[in-house]
């Protein structure tokens, strides 16, 4: 009669090997010579190079260079080591696509919204910052934020800062990090979607970027204003 074999377990430690049924019985078992394994380790021949974009973090005082020295220029822009930067503190740099024939750059801001929660305030903020120094619109987002388009570089300034003063903000909501923690929007109030809630802002707290940077440019190294 024969058997099927369903697995094969190799006891190198124990110099030994045995073959199992399907039903787990050991139909074979015998003593093997005492085997040797070595392992030689190597340094890499060649050493791995950082992707452009993590050198340009490592040399940018956590965050802050050249973004702090250029939006003190008159240019309409900054440079693209600088927007790169500028991605971890909620912008981009775009073109204005309705001026023909030269370059009239302007900075899209996106909210950090975690859980997507948006207060009556924050919301009457925006929407007043955006006609005041933005296109008059606010788009919403399929990650739970709201961004406001048409800042121009003069005016980001006083857009984050008010932002940051209210008790929001815009840390980390663009680059190569966790842009946004969401979770379900049903209004419900059972201790599950209350959970789902408050996790979702511990964990985006959580994985905020740990640097000075967003205080000692937007709000010139003082703490933001309290919210009761």
């Amino acid at each position: 009669m024969k058997l099927a074999i369903a697995s094969t377990v190799l006891l190198v430690s124990c110099n030994a090997y045995a073959f199992t049924n399907s039903f787990g019985g050991v139909i074979n078992q015998q003593r093997s010579t005492t085997t040797e394994l070595s392992m030689v380790l190597e340094a890499p021949k060649k050493k791995k190079k950082l992707a452009k974009i993590e050198t340009l973090k490592s040399i940018s005082d956590h965050l802050k260079t050249p973004l702090l020295e250029q939006l003190k220029t008159e240019e309409i822009g900054v440079s693209q080591d600088a927007m790169q930067i500028l991605k971890y503190h909620g912008s981009y740099m775009q073109n204005n696509r309705e001026v023909k024939g030269k370059k009239m750059h302007q900075f899209m801001l996106r909210l950090k919204q975690p859980a997507g929660e948006l207060t009556p305030e924050l919301y009457r903020l925006c929407d007043d910052l955006s006609r005041e120094h933005g296109q008059g619109d606010l788009r919403a987002t399929t990650r739970q934020c709201f961004q406001i388009h048409g800042i121009l570089k003069g005016d980001l300034k006083t857009v984050i800062s008010s932002i940051m003063n209210i008790g929001s903000s815009t840390v980390g909501a663009c680059g190569d990090v966790n842009r946004n923690v969401m979770c379900t929007p049903a209004p419900f109030t059972s201790p599950e979607y209350e959970y789902a809630r408050e996790y979702s802002k511990v964990f985006a707290h959580l994985f905020r970027p740990l640097t000075t940077a967003f205080t000692d440019i937007w709000l010139d190294g003082e703490k933001a204003a309290s919210v009761e």
